[in-house]
């Protein structure tokens, strides 16, 4: 039976609502659907081979449709499709291999009867496109040039074509001599860009009345061109930071203590961007914690005894949207606009395994939301039964495998990092997500945010492991780093945390363990150089609001991962801070973006977590 297609791009929403983008004209559209062209290729070197595409068009039929050879080594397949998202795989018979195949030139995934197929996109052919020819950017002269070109029903004739820029909160028409227009495309050209970061915005109609998607074109004006490998990268949990507006304080609530709001927001985490706390410790990159609204009350820790709030953001009620007890979105605006005058790049933490019960879509679809047992209890292993144990029963786990839902949860990411202007993210429980639904965001997101030239970073959370018995190649750490690793490549992840590192050499510089001297860290430390993907950009860490503070590890093991009762207190004594200098020495010399998280720059105490989220405590006067 032959499902209807998913709409391509869901929202193309509000095409953005961000304050600084001007809204989208209406796009009127011809009435009735309309099929559209599309084209499926294969490339084959060597035996001859006959090649079949199955797919959602022709109900999976194996030999439905042929691709037609060229005679030079590529197989092609033209179709007319209604616009949406269509499941298929090739049969290619001839060459001695197993015949069914993903698509090797689309990085885009579907699903089909449970199983991980390729996905074809299909774009309405009836409304204008604008594409990137070419990028030329010359950061420290403040220089940005770019052509693009009309693609779709552009191709009939340009009726306007609108351009702003974005600059410290403030967008402004192009001018005649930065946006020039031509039969065939269109060229931008800024010069003098004020330093920090600038968002060109373009918008074409064609002849027909149809106005295109917004394209997005970042770039940045800096003395000193930014990379993400190298940058130090500063997490804040942001309730736990700095308060900056005592008025959006919450009032308390039923959470044990230590597991409620504090009252730090975003302003807190700006002013420490605007009196150089964050400079002086030379951060390049902020991760703030999710700020989605999250409920009031609060829920069952996993102990079952404790009560905890959302005051970590990550169990969303809403897709979007700012916390008013963070300070809401001119918080985050007043936030980013500070960070990107100081050349400082900003994260979202997006949460796309789960939303709390509370969230709008478990009720208007619970379809996205199947059963499934809690991670942790008897027959529930986090790692066996790690794409359908829910984290908690109050946070119902996302069905990736459902097409509607996939498209929604993609496109609420993109809708959240362009909204708010933010420069990367990182994926909350990656693991916990099936393989296609990191790489479709990914690949969706760079789409969106890279067309400009510049680099957006996209890392994950895939928590794993560290087997002391074997070598890096060996017993469990095949597993430990071949997970982390197949998440990153071209079209999936920039990097990842190096779980395997922390448990390996980083834990290794808070105790004289036998065996575990430098040299067993330079050991481990070469083996993560040797393990992962080529060009990964890995996060060393020595802390983070998941694991206990390094400081208790290093002054008070036994209790180091308590959570609630039998709390350690500071450390008497200097052994433990000299420790931790001597790790912090070899962090920043580790490759990658080394992370420090909140109080670790002055050797904040604490055990498991809710202990090892203390508020953040400014440097005395």
């Amino acid at each position: 039976m032959r499902r209807p297609p998913i709409a391509l791009f869901l929202p193309l929403l509000a095409l953005c609502a961000c304050a600084n983008t001007p809204p989208a004209p209406a796009r009127p559209l011809d009435a009735g659907p309309v099929a559209c062209e599309a084209e499926l290729t294969w490339k084959q070197s060597g035996a001859a081979v006959r090649v079949f595409a199955a797919g959602d068009w022709n109900g999976f039929a194996p030999d439905a449709d042929e691709l037609a050879a060229d005679g030079a080594g590529t197989y092609r397949l033209k179709l007319r499709l209604l616009p949406g998202e269509y499941a298929y795989r090739f049969r290619v018979d001839g060459d001695g291999q197993s015949p069914w195949r993903l698509d090797p030139a689309n990085p885009w995934r579907a699903t089909w009867e449970e199983a991980e197929v390729s996905g074809l996109r299909v774009e309405d052919c009836r409304l204008p496109r604008l594409s990137v020819r070419e990028v030329q950017s010359e950061a420290p002269a403040g220089r940005y040039r770019a052509n693009v070109r009309y693609e779709g029903r552009l191709a009939g004739g340009l009726a306007e074509l609108k351009g702003t820029v974005t600059h410290a909160g403030v967008a402004r028409p192009l001018e005649p001599a930065e946006l020039a227009a031509s039969e065939e495309g269109a060229e931008v050209a800024l010069n003098g860009l004020a330093r920090g970061k600038h968002v060109v915005r373009l918008l074409a109609r064609g002849a027909s009345g149809a106005w295109s998607e917004t394209l997005l074109l970042p770039t940045w004006s800096e003395a000193t061109p930014f990379t993400w490998d190298g940058s130090l990268l500063y997490m804040a949990l942001t309730d736990r930071y700095r308060s900056g507006d005592p008025g959006n304080d919450p009032p308390p609530g039923d959470a044990s203590p230590g597991a409620g709001w504090h009252g730090g927001d975003l302003d807190g985490v700006r002013a420490s961007l605007e009196d150089g706390t964050l400079a002086q410790l030379g951060v390049g990159a902020l991760w703030l914690t999710p700020f989605a609204q999250n409920p009031a009350g609060s829920g069952l820790a996993a102990d079952a005894r404790h009560r905890v709030s959302g005051y970590h953001g990550y169990w969303p009620i809403q897709p979007g949207g700012v916390d008013a007890r963070l300070g809401g979105a001119a918080a985050l605006g007043r936030l980013v606009e500070a960070a990107h005058a100081r050349g400082v790049r900003v994260m979202l933490d997006a949460v796309i395994n789960h939303v709390h019960r509370e969230h709008p879509y478990v009720t208007e679809h619970p379809d996205w939301f199947p059963a499934g047992c809690t991670c942790g209890t008897p027959g529930c292993d986090w790692t066996e039964r790690r794409l359908d144990c829910h984290f908690q029963p109050y946070l119902p786990d996302v069905d990736w495998a459902n097409p509607a839902a996939r498209a929604r949860f993609i496109e609420d990411v993109v809708a959240q990092v362009e909204q708010a202007d933010l420069d990367g993210v990182r994926l909350d429980a990656v693991k916990h997500v099936p393989d296609y639904a990191v790489r479709n965001l990914a690949v969706r997101l760079r789409e969106r945010f890279e067309a400009g030239g510049t680099d957006f970073f996209i890392m994950g959370e895939t928590a794993m492991g560290w087997d002391p018995n074997a070598g890096p190649g060996e017993g469990g750490n095949v597993a430990n780093y071949g997970t982390i690793s197949r998440y990153v490549g071209p079209d999936a992840l920039d990097g990842q945390f190096d779980f395997p590192l922390y448990f390996a050499a980083a834990l290794a510089f808070t105790q004289d363990t036998p065996g575990r001297g430098m040299a067993h860290v330079d050991f481990w430390t070469r083996a993560s150089a040797d393990q992962y993907p080529a060009g990964a950009v890995m996060t060393p860490y020595l802390g983070s609001h998941d694991v206990a503070r390094f400081i208790t590890l290093a002054s008070d093991p036994g209790r180091a991962w308590n959570a609630w009762d039998n709390l350690p207190a500071a450390p008497g004594a200097d052994v433990p801070y000299d420790r931790m200098y001597a790790a912090f020495g070899w962090l920043f010399a580790v490759p990658g973006m080394p992370l420090l998280y909140m109080g670790d720059e002055y050797g904040d105490f604490g055990a498991a977590d809710p202990d090892n989220r203390h508020p953040w405590r400014a440097r005395a006067a």
